[in-house]
């Protein structure tokens, strides 16, 4: 675990400020995006000479990630920004959200640049390596299924979204996986689409097609009725859904958790409910949005701490260069630490 009091060794001097919304295509395969504006928040932050930079995705769907909010927040903010912080007092200057996850990579990233130390050193946790990750199959029309599928066999993983129709939407969807990729390791993810009846009538469903482990199949209002739920596999919750600090109510109803940095305020944040998480018994499942090179040059620093890494496709800011990435062999590999950390 890193040092808060060294880190504060290192705070109070001035800092400069620089946010950027910057627009990026949709991601790749994500019909259901076609027309809206996706986007990508940049964070710089500059003092003492150095300058670290961080990285979230602004989601199109979500009213708490337009830029107008994003500038609100900032704005409030903005005068305990002005000198040097601590990664660690952002969770009392902002809620969870892409600032705060940006703000606090970009603190991380001058950090270390600072320090001259890396990252992984700061944070207190082990040298990113590769890591096998789990492919996101979003929900798409079934004819761009087959072309998602036909296209992720690199990954030996895989975690297929359901819920956006009638059952037997669900089971043309498992179908088509095991049809095209009866070797995968498969997960579900019901993104809070089912209800009690729903859920009990798919159970046996998921695990006649070899389902390992499902995600948020209620929501989370009517997630008591899983303390009660036997299962043939775990159940996880997407931190999305609730309180990232309340993770003590999770335990009697989930095996795991979903945890997104973005969603929780960062890094700092998320190695706090690993933390946690590894107390209560509940592994992790780490996970992102579909995000950039930098973002996920981040989330790849506190990797060691889960117990498997979720993988929706890159982002690109138009006009950049195209930073080399391995993913080829569904195989996530940290860039090089010029580009964070």
């Amino acid at each position: 675990m890193f040092d808060p009091a060294f880190l504060k060794s290192l705070t109070g001097t001035p800092m400069r400020v620089r946010c950027a919304v910057l627009p990026v295509a949709p991601p790749h395969g994500r019909a259901a995006d076609e027309g809206r504006a996706w986007s990508v928040l940049r964070v710089t932050l500059r003092n003492a000479g150095s300058a670290g930079r961080g990285e979230a995705t602004l989601l199109p769907y979500l009213d708490a990630h337009t830029p107008d909010v994003v500038r609100g927040q900032l704005g409030a903010a903005r005068d305990r920004l002005e000198r040097m912080i601590s990664p660690v007092e952002l969770e009392g200057l902002l809620p969870p959200g892409p600032l705060r996850s940006a703000l606090d990579a970009a603190l991380w990233d001058l950090l270390a640049k600072r320090s001259g130390q890396r990252a992984w050193q700061l944070l207190g946790v082990p040298r990113p390596r590769p890591v096998p990750a789990v492919l996101t199959v979003p929900l798409v029309e079934h004819p761009r299924l087959e072309v998602e599928l036909k296209d992720s066999d690199a990954f030996g993983s895989l975690k297929l979204k359901l819920g956006a129709g009638a059952i037997e939407d669900d089971l043309a969807r498992l179908d088509a996986v095991r049809r095209h990729r009866p070797d995968a390791w498969l997960m579900a993810d019901a993104d809070g689409a089912w209800d009690v009846d729903r859920l009990r009538t798919m159970l046996p469903v998921l695990h006649a097609h070899g389902v390992r482990l499902l995600e948020q199949p209620l929501p989370e209002g009517e997630s008591g009725a899983l303390a009660a739920l036997r299962r043939p596999f775990p159940i996880i919750a997407d931190l999305a859904y609730g309180e990232g600090g309340d993770i003590g109510r999770l335990v009697s109803r989930y095996d795991g958790i979903n945890l997104k940095p973005d969603a929780v305020g960062g890094l700092t944040a998320t190695l706090d409910i690993m933390r946690q998480a590894d107390q209560r018994g509940l592994s992790v499942l780490l996970g992102a949005p579909p995000a950039t090179l930098r973002s996920w040059a981040a989330a790849l620093h506190v990797a060691a701490g889960a117990d498997q890494v979720n993988f929706s496709r890159w982002l690109r800011v138009p006009g950049e260069p195209v930073a080399e990435q391995d993913d080829a062999d569904g195989v996530l590999a940290p860039p090089a630490p010029s580009l964070w950390g």
